[in-house]
């Protein structure tokens, strides 16, 4: 049975979301880029701006020269993911196994479906139709027999319209392609590739497919076999579906907007507190710590770093915290909400110690354990507010 691929995807999420909040955007020349300095990268344009000649991956400054009327916004993490969680209700009614590539895409395997829905066109269709009903949205669907192709199809069109990739034509469909639509190429990994292709003047796809495949691994190496794989629309790797990873996570709104570190970090400790709590109460511990920081700009800053050994106590976490906190906090912009999780949770085994000698860094970790249990035990039975470090 031939694989049902379906990509839908919004062009420009982020300046289609702010358009839709901000009507009056519609018809104006509108990117999205950070605000804290004029080199910052343009990451979305509008379609008014694309006839302006402006680009993805130009400069806000060059940008601005060439389009003085340019609307510039902030990028707006947290609209997106409301967005993304929006849309999914519509795909996931459709496809049993979907994939999140990038924000306002999706991919969908809806192999043997047939029965319930119809053939894949049809249920990108209807995608296209609910989507565009229910929020407002217009995005564009490929239909192809593998992710690569039904990628590469919904990268061709516009908003509203379907391109449908049937079974067998895929090498007919890419050869005339230049190799710069190639998903796998936009990857930043992938520019000596590409530059290499440009000075063999291998323009299109077709020309990629018709070279040999040893001439190839002469001039790209390991790089080769992919390349003439996906030159012929050749693309065996599944549609994976999200791992479901338990996490718990503590989140902390500023208002007004705050940029006291000590009054952050202090903050900061409160949800570490509040966190290892509900670890000590559910018996599991952490095996990975992570600080997201969003400044008054919507711009947002995550930080991770691994627990060994797997511990629930904050006298182990809070220097972590405190480290997390300032390899984030690199701008002198005021912050609007942090966000504290925990992840790679396992059942709580701690190893006792053999014989009873203690260090006295034993000691001390054995009296902070004894006063993190106590004062568990007071806000369970008085309230969060009952008692609380004297910081900042």
């Amino acid at each position: 049975m031939d694989r049902q691929i379906v990509c839908f995807a919004i062009p420009a999420v982020e300046v289609a979301l702010a358009q839709l909040n901000e009507p009056r955007l519609r018809t104006r020349p509108v990117a999205i880029a950070p605000l804290n300095t004029a080199r910052a990268l343009i990451r979305e344009v509008s379609s008014e701006a694309m006839q302006a000649g402006l680009a993805v991956g130009m400069s806000v400054d060059r940008a601005r020269r060439i389009c003085p009327s340019l609307q510039v916004l902030a990028p707006n993490p947290a609209r997106v993911r409301s967005a993304d969680e929006s849309l999914l209700r519509v795909v996931a009614r459709y496809a049993p196994v979907w994939e999140l590539p990038q924000p306002g895409s999706f991919l969908m395997d809806v192999t043997g479906t047939g029965r319930l829905f119809g053939p894949a066109y049809d249920v990108a269709a209807r995608v296209q139709q609910e989507v565009l009903e229910q929020y407002r949205l217009d995005g564009v669907a490929g239909v192809g027999s593998n992710k690569l192709i039904a990628q590469t199809a919904a990268t061709l069109i516009e908003p509203s319209e379907l391109y449908d990739v049937r079974p067998g034509s895929e090498e007919v469909f890419m050869s005339p392609l230049p190799v710069g639509t190639l998903p796998g190429l936009q990857r930043a990994c992938m520019r000596k590739v590409v530059h290499l292709l440009d000075d063999l003047n291998l323009c299109t796809l077709g020309d990629v497919a018709g070279s040999p495949l040893d001439a190839l691994e002469v001039a790209f190496g390991d790089y080769a076999g992919s390349l003439s794989r996906w030159a012929q629309g050749i693309d065996s790797v599944p549609v994976l579906p999200p791992t479901v990873q338990p996490t718990l996570k503590e989140t902390v709104l500023f208002e007004p907007d705050e940029i006291d570190d000590p009054v952050l970090i202090g903050r900061s400790l409160d949800a570490l507190q509040r966190l290892c709590r509900t670890l000590r109460t559910q018996r599991r511990v952490c095996g990975r710590l992570t600080l997201a920081i969003r400044y008054s700009d919507h711009i947002e800053v995550t930080r991770h770093e691994r627990i060994q050994p797997e511990t629930c106590w904050e006298c182990d976490l809070s220097q972590i915290v405190v480290s997390l906190f300032f390899k984030a906090m690199r701008r002198r912009i005021r912050l609007r909400a942090l966000t504290l999780s925990v992840s790679g949770l396992t059942a709580y085994a701690e190893q006792g110690l053999l014989f009873e000698e203690r260090t006295p860094d034993h000691r001390r970790r054995e009296r902070a354990q004894k006063l993190a249990v106590a004062l568990d035990t007071l806000k369970t039975r008085f309230g969060e507010q009952a008692i609380r470090y004297g910081r900042s």
